[in-house]
């Protein structure tokens, strides 16, 4: 898909507008929420993966590309080392089951993580193998990359990713 087929895709700023449609959950519920936990961390661009930074983050990189953001990197390290699983205590502790919006670089960059997921009830998306824009490959290329994707979740969780 080249950058002209993007222009085919329309925004909506409307929506249902004033009459959204009705819905009733199950048991009469009022409300339904759903929790999805993106996990990511290592499938940024990196210098230390032979690639220019990606200027994101909190703050302008300085200096002459290319130059690592040792912020967002430290960011992104913890929330691997510590957060996700603070998260996980959390979830096990009020019964929560969590989708986790999971690269297959960041299951196979924390290796203890994918068979957790599964045994404490949770489900695991693919959200690709890296960060990548989809949308810049040929069929081809976006075939292979969600098949390494989906074969890499498979080998680090223990089963399929159960959406994409």
């Amino acid at each position: 898909m080249g950058s002209d087929d993007l222009l085919k895709f329309p925004r909506d700023f409307v929506g249902y507008g004033p009459d959204p449609p009705r819905v009733e959950w199950p048991d009469k519920a009022r409300i339904a929420i759903q929790i999805v936990v993106n996990y990511e961390a290592g499938s940024e661009r990196s210098i230390l993966q032979g690639e220019s930074s990606e200027s994101y983050g909190e703050f302008a990189a300085y200096g002459e590309p290319p130059r690592r953001d040792l912020t967002m990197d430290s960011i992104f390290e913890y929330g691997s080392r510590v957060g996700v699983w603070r998260l996980l205590r959390i979830f096990k502790r009020f019964g929560v089951h969590a989708t986790f919006f999971a690269t297959a670089k960041a299951l196979e960059l924390n290796p203890l993580l994918g068979p957790r997921l599964i045994a404490e009830g949770h489900e695991v998306c693919s959200h690709g193998y890296r960060w990548l824009e989809h949308y810049s490959m040929s069929k081809e290329e976006e075939r292979a990359s969600i098949r390494s994707a989906v074969e890499t979740i498979k080998r680090m969780v223990g089963q399929r990713p159960l959406g994409w």
